[in-house]
């Protein structure tokens, strides 16, 4: 498990790193703020020491990446991408 936290944490500190740049360049605002937020929220996910809200957040996180996996399939189809 302290692999797990140990490389989330890598990856949080990167996209956060990116989010931020993209912040101070002012190319996407409201999208960085919100990416630092939701990087944030992720990250600190697996140091909970309640089981089952780790499982729940586990399921959003999981299922976030599948619709949104599914709607970027759509809107490529659809030639919007």
């Amino acid at each position: 498990m302290i692999l797990i936290r140990t490389t989330l944490l890598a990856g949080a500190l990167v996209y956060g790193l990116i989010f931020i740049v993209e912040l101070i360049r002012g190319h996407i605002l409201c999208q960085a703020i919100l990416g630092v937020i939701m990087v944030l929220v992720l990250a600190a996910l697996p140091f909970t020491r309640d089981e089952h809200l780790l499982h729940e957040g586990e399921m959003v996180a999981v299922w976030t990446c599948i619709l949104l996996f599914g709607l970027y399939a759509i809107l490529k189809s659809g030639g919007l991408v």
